[in-house]
């Protein structure tokens, strides 16, 4: 099997930043429960998505932002400070509404690309290591959006995207599923 190695830049994607604006959320507007949800990078692991410590905004705060709102499918990667920690918006995900902070992006892929596929690439140690090798920063590590955009993927056709992407996924649901039955037993045991 041969594919192509492109750049980010070169495929059909849509790189969106969070709102960096005026009306950007205050530490003070943070909420314990609200309209929408106001990622942090607590929310955003090596493993996806957690939802364990949640900030929320209204939906006033909400509908005064320009950028960084969620849809089914995105992707969302981490960009400073813990940089590279990826989670994708499945069906799974309870929250209808939400918003990335300003250290994260918003990966939405075209119709050219498979989302499923491209978020495990973007999780793998291959694509780690790219990160570590052009992030910035030495205090507080940063993948600049135009850094980002010049890294890297294997391009498959879409039928072999779509295959690496369902063998992937379905490993990582087994791997969630144990993951959650050793915790309960941990919690037991303890």
């Amino acid at each position: 099997m041969t594919f192509d190695i492109v750049q980010l830049c070169d495929i059909n994607i849509d790189v969106i930043d969070g709102d960096r604006g005026k009306n950007y959320p205050h530490q003070d507007e943070l909420l314990e429960a609200g309209h929408c949800l106001f990622l942090s990078a607590k929310n955003v692991t090596q493993n996806g998505f957690l939802f364990a410590d949640n900030q929320f905004i209204t939906q006033k705060k909400d509908e005064l932002l320009n950028n960084g709102k969620l849809m089914r499918g995105d992707i969302v990667i981490t960009t400073r400070g813990t940089v590279g920690n990826v989670a994708i918006c499945s069906d799974e995900v309870p929250y209808d509404n939400i918003r990335i902070n300003s250290g994260m992006l918003i990966i939405r892929c075209g119709d050219k690309i498979d989302n499923y596929y491209l978020y495990q690439v973007l999780r793998s140690k291959w694509f780690y290591n790219q990160i570590l090798s052009i992030q910035s920063g030495s205090a507080q590590p940063q993948l600049p959006k135009s850094h980002f955009l010049k890294m890297t993927i294997p391009m498959p056709n879409m039928n072999t995207q779509h295959k690496i992407a369902g063998v992937l996924s379905s490993i990582g649901n087994k791997i969630s599923v144990n993951t959650a039955i050793n915790e309960n037993l941990r919690l037991q045991a303890a």
